[in-house]
């Protein structure tokens, strides 16, 4: 196939799943029209696995969820996995640049001709056996991951939870190791309001006869976590410090990877009491290829200035960020910050988190198919409110925002971060990483030419 090929076939892929989005996606409390809706989810997503042959039953599978460094500790897993020598397949969520990146089997992304035929085929498989009902984006993609997987005869599956956990449409097959690395408070509407609602619907992974790595979690959610594990009949394994000796292999930048890291080892643990073969030059090997796109990732070249990405969007994804304050800065100066948020999200927290790091915050809006952002004076607002008392720039336009901020880098000698919502970090990323590459050569960070960098790319992304 050549590249257009590849790219004709990504767009009509594309197009045909973002057309199935509509509205509010994520579940809530029982006896609300979402949770009924979140049910309806599941019912449509079981149905269409049952139509393919139920292909998640035919490896097995780890689920991750958490309410931050699920996907970091997904990756992990995946990558020390292949390092064992299995043949892993790998879902993630949400995308930063391009759809493909949901899904890949040993590091490689799904072809694009992959997804444009398995996405007709399971849009056509609806029609047939529910054409009463309406397809949702979220049962669509999990269905065709799960039949992709099992095209590929992968030995295992690392899935990441898209939200939450109960009532996700991810939560079709039995895992035999669940993790939770972390309870906090994101998706209040859809989970909360309190951090015991949140565990009860991450907990709802766990499956019988299960192990649960669990992470550093609030007491009052590891006893709903607890609660959960023995109504089931599984047991559960309390992640724990990364051993010294795999401490200097992990690659993903922050210490908060070392925390992830060492709960992608305890997983590790149970799947090997399950029988799996796993060296420690594997745990090295995994810990040290291991890594994500917009995860505190330094963009390359030369650096003036330096640009972080991260895809920080809740408050304790956020003060991760801002412990790394040393390694961002430069000079001892606090780096700029473009700092862009979805309206769903608690902007007073997450900008009081950015507060004490930066030198200058520009605010911005990312731009986002079907979700709402907070538009940037609002923004701007509670940038003031947590009273933040240097620089403040507001510039709706995120590549007029991101040029202000390179020009104030410049200028005072500080680094640039951008931060505060995926979606805005991965419109950035494509200066760096065009998408078209990303979709051609298969992986996130693609090999370019100096002409592929030359501006930002126009263009909206989605969960």
């Amino acid at each position: 196939m050549t590249p257009d090929s590849d790219l004709a076939a990504y767009a009509r892929a594309s197009q045909r799943l973002l057309g199935l989005i509509r509205g509010e996606r994520a579940p809530a409390a029982p006896g609300s029209g979402r949770f009924d809706r979140a049910v309806a989810r599941l019912a449509r997503a079981r149905s269409l696995l049952e139509y393919f042959g139920n292909p998640q039953q035919r490896y097995p599978a780890v689920h991750v969820t958490g309410t931050a460094g699920k996907g970091s500790v997904a990756a992990m897993i995946a990558a020390i996995l292949t390092a064992a020598g299995y043949r892993v397949g790998l879902r993630t969520s949400p995308y930063m640049q391009v759809a493909t990146e949901k899904l890949q089997v040993d590091s490689e992304l799904i072809p694009a001709q992959s997804l444009d035929q398995l996405s007709l085929q399971v849009l056509a498989a609806h029609d047939r056996i529910s054409p009463e009902s309406a397809l949702g984006y979220a049962e669509a993609w999990v269905t065709l991951a799960f039949a992709w997987f099992a095209e590929q005869d992968i030995d295992l599956a690392v899935v990441e939870v898209g939200s939450g956990g109960r009532f996700d449409t991810t939560n079709v097959f039995d895992a035999i190791v669940s993790v939770i690395t972390s309870v906090g408070l994101d998706h209040m509407v859809s989970l909360g309001p309190t951090l015991a609602d949140i565990a009860w619907h991450k907990a709802g992974i766990i499956k019988p006869g299960s192990t649960a790595i669990v992470g550093n979690v609030p007491s009052e959610s590891l006893h709903v976590i607890q609660g959960e594990a023995d109504r089931v009949g599984a047991s559960i394994l309390l992640g724990r410090s990364l051993p010294s000796d795999f401490r200097g292999a992990v690659a993903m930048t922050g210490a908060f990877q070392e925390t992830n890291a060492g709960i992608a080892n305890a997983a590790i643990d149970a799947l090997r009491n399950r029988g799996f073969v796993i060296p420690g030059e594997a745990v090295a090997s995994g810990l040290a290829n291991a890594r994500l796109p917009g995860r505190l990732e330094r963009m390359p070249g030369a650096g003036r200035p330096v640009v972080w990405l991260d895809g920080a969007h809740n408050a304790d994804k956020i003060a991760a960020v801002a412990r790394e304050s040393r390694l961002i800065a430069t000079g001892g100066r606090g780096p700029v910050v473009v700092l862009g948020v979805l309206k769903s999200k608690d902007a007073r927290a997450i900008a009081a988190g950015v507060a004490p790091l930066a030198s200058a915050i520009v605010a911005t809006e990312p731009t986002v198919f079907g979700r709402l952002p907070l538009d940037a004076d609002s923004l701007g607002a509670a940038v003031k409110a947590a009273g933040f008392g240097r620089p403040l720039h507001v510039e709706p336009d995120w590549r007029r925002a991101f040029a202000l901020a390179e020009m104030l880098g410049r200028e005072a000698g500080s680094s640039v971060v951008a931060t505060g919502s995926m979606y805005l970090a991965g419109q950035l990323r494509g200066r760096w990483y065009p998408d078209a590459e990303i979709v051609v050569q298969r992986t996130p960070w693609p090999v370019v030419t100096e002409a592929a960098n030359q501006a930002l790319p126009e263009r909206s992304v989605a969960l």
